[in-house]
């Protein structure tokens, strides 16, 4: 439902004659600007290369090093302190709040029980590394159960134990197992938490290494592409990629990553053709107006906390679309604003930050406390944003909209203040 009315206005915009309802504030439903096209051929510098492969690996190497949550996979240690993992599987302060399971208040038994699946006595001294590729599109969670858990009892959308997910073939370092046998705590490029055993499959360090740096593959650039693997509709989302076995003449032969009966690795070749446009053979270059393409592949998508519903939040938004250009962010909207790139702080009048920011090359992160939005371009001087947003207020009414959609920055937060001028720092990752 189009929520924000949009403000009729006659303008003419890099040579094309914009009708009556070409700008909006707010929200804009309006074709034209909700068009990646639009954008990308008024970014005058939009097919620039930014960092060549020697770049986008130094930038990544950057990033690693301000980003507490991203270990070096290729180079991760084969053991760990017990006292270490101990620490960061026992935070629990989520179980501090009331949490509602299918509408009823969860007891405090119930968390107890949660706690007590961590197994924290059975972590030894020292921890010995285990290596696992995931199989299927995995939720990482805050503690060992799929079960939903909700801070409201009527709340379906916002799972407070949900962290992110996973797509297939991701390289994970398996540290720990939960009482029962059925999670792991696992460490991934750039989150950490439990996931179910049956959605990764186990190997050795050389074949975990092929999938931490596969030297050929595929990378998805649509929101998603799925691939039939062992009889399973298996789904991979943007930025995901698929290791390459061999190259035909119309078709790529990729390994999918199986899991056994026994809970092992298997590799299946499959083919995907040529012609397939959800894919590109190796990463796109980094440009600034493949960000912008990636990122309105989700246009229209619905508002996934957590990567849920198969889609996006705001910050696995900007992620995805980064990682189609090889570049690795973390993955909350908090620790990408803390990391490596070029920062742009955000402060004085409203005009002082709009004009800040229609400087900054689109495909720019935006961000403010508990939401980023990614910059796509300007209209007089007017910057618009491409956001996953699950809602914002109009009059003192929280207005839900649970999508990705394309606003300005007059959408009002719970304080009364638009957008623009909560907004603390621009960053373009380069």
């Amino acid at each position: 439902m189009r929520l924000a009315k949009l403000l009729y206005t006659a303008a003419v915009v890099c040579g094309l004659l914009l009708p009556l309802g070409a700008s909006a504030a707010g929200i804009t439903n309006y074709p034209p600007l909700v068009n990646p096209s639009h954008w990308t051929e008024q970014n005058k510098s939009g097919d620039t290369v930014i960092l060549d492969a020697k770049g986008v690996a130094a930038f990544n190497a950057k990033v690693r090093a301000a980003s507490r949550s991203m270990p070096d996979l290729a180079n991760y240690p084969a053991t760990m302190s017990g006292d270490a993992l101990k620490t960061r599987i026992m935070d629990y302060s989520i179980l501090d709040d009331d949490l509602y399971l299918h509408g009823n208040k969860v007891s405090e038994n119930y968390k107890n029980i949660l706690r007590k699946q961590s197994n924290i006595a059975a972590i030894p001294k020292s921890v010995g590394v285990q290596y696992a590729v995931t199989v299927r599109r995995t939720a990482v969670r805050a503690l060992p159960t799929g079960e939903g858990l909700y801070y409201y009892a009527g709340d379906k959308d916002f799972d407070a134990l949900q962290e992110t997910m996973l797509d297939p073939g991701e390289p994970v370092a398996v540290l720990h197992t939960s009482a029962n046998g059925y999670f792991y705590y696992v460490q991934a490029v750039n989150y950490s938490g439990w996931v179910s055993k049956y959605n990764v499959a186990m190997t050795d360090k050389n074949t975990w290494s092929s999938f931490v740096k596969p030297q050929k593959f595929l990378v998805v650039t649509d929101a998603e592409y799925n691939l039939k693997t062992d009889g399973e509709q298996v789904l991979y989302q943007q930025g995901a990629r698929l290791p390459v076995d061999s190259v035909q003449s119309d078709t790529y032969t990729v390994l999918a990553p199986v899991r056994t009966k026994t809970g092992l690795l298997q590799k299946q070749k499959l083919l995907v053709p040529k012609a397939a446009s959800a894919v590109h053979y190796g990463y796109l270059p980094y440009t600034s107006n493949n960000l912008l393409s990636s990122a309105f592949k989700f246009y229209g998508k619905p508002y996934g906390w957590g990567g849920l519903k198969n889609s996006v939040d705001c910050s696995s938004l900007v992620f995805n679309a980064y990682r189609t250009v090889g570049i690795v962010l973390p993955r909350n909207a908090d620790q990408q604003e803390l990391t490596a790139g070029t920062k742009k702080k955000l402060s004085g009048s409203s005009q002082e930050r709009a004009a800040v920011i229609s400087k900054l090359m689109p495909g720019a992160a935006l961000y403010m406390d508990g939401h980023c939005l990614m910059y796509i371009g300007n209209i007089n001087q007017t910057p618009y944003t491409i956001h996953a947003l699950g809602s914002y207020f109009s009059k003192g009414r929280l207005m839900r909209e649970m999508k990705v959609l394309v606003s300005d920055l007059t959408l009002q937060r719970s304080s009364g203040n638009m957008m623009l001028n909560e907004l603390q720092t621009a960053i373009e990752y380069k």
